[in-house]
């Protein structure tokens, strides 16, 4: 049985790379990449065969509107797709600064009028 949708906020499809650094002493990575799938005002969804895990810290490098942003998240969701080597991340924005997230409003607003938002 499906369990209902519990996200606590709307999201946005985009598209989009993103560069990630995972840290820790377990599971550190500084080259990963991933396809940003979606954004939100609590986090990010992106498509990586490199995933931080659960729990992980991570920032991610990511261009929007020709602007790079560098975000500190927290890994909150790593879901493997089927039988391949790409999982699907969640991470939230609970370690950013509102500075940080400042571009959210904007980016936000302007990819919800666009055709291919969902």
């Amino acid at each position: 049985m499906r369990q209902p949708e519990q996200r606590r906020a709307t999201r946005v499809a985009v598209v989009a790379v993103a560069s990630l650094e995972a840290r820790g002493s377990l599971n550190s990575n500084d080259q990963g990449i991933g396809t940003v799938r979606n954004l939100s005002r609590t986090g990010i969804g992106l498509e990586t065969g490199q995933p931080p895990l659960k729990g992980q810290n991570v920032t991610i490098r990511l261009s929007l509107d020709n602007e790079l942003h560098e975000l500190n998240t927290r890994a909150t969701r790593v879901d493997r797709q089927g039988d391949s080597h790409f999982y699907q991340v969640g991470l939230d924005w609970s370690g950013c600064t509102e500075e940080e997230l400042s571009f959210l409003d904007e980016a936000l607003g302007i990819l919800a009028d666009e055709p291919t938002a969902q």
